[in-house]
């Protein structure tokens, strides 16, 4: 394993929704969503994290195409409100990374932290940021998003 890899995601598609009928919407869509605040699901296709009670962010995973469809649909629905999503984003892993995190991050990042499938929002480098941990090979790796224009800077 080596010390520190990031690798820049920002180009997967992502779709934003949000208001108090935005799971009922994406459920019509056939997208599984997180039952908890704050939490996160993914399939071979998509991760979806559930950012408030009727919040949420979609990331199209390789080879995934639901955020384009989201997108398609144009009809406007009461109590649904889309949101441009334009985020910077990054994978992180390697041994060195809860150290490098431990450093820039507002919050703490340690296993006990940061339990499985949780969402986080914190301050990464001075920047407000959405993080998760992933498990995969049995090996951490953390996902970063922040807002796009800081993504040079990041």
């Amino acid at each position: 394993m080596q010390a520190l890899n990031i690798s820049n995601v920002s180009s997967l598609a992502r779709f934003g929704v949000k208001g108090p009928q935005a799971a009922k919407w994406l459920a019509s869509h056939g997208v599984a969503i997180p039952k908890d605040v704050n939490c996160w699901v993914q399939n071979a296709q998509t991760l979806v994290m559930r950012l408030g009670v009727s919040e949420f962010l979609i990331e199209d995973q390789p080879g995934g195409n639901v955020c384009e469809k989201l997108v398609a649909d144009t009809k406007r629905v009461a109590g649904v409100y889309k949101i441009p999503s334009l985020q910077a984003a990054w994978i992180l892993d390697g041994r060195a990374t809860p150290n490098l995190l431990s450093e820039v991050c507002s919050l703490d990042l340690s296993e006990s932290a940061l339990p499985e499938n949780t969402v986080l929002m914190t301050q990464v480098a001075g920047i407000s940021a959405t993080v998760l941990k992933q498990k995969i090979n049995s090996e951490a790796i953390y996902r970063l998003w922040c807002d796009g224009t800081y993504g040079v800077y990041m």
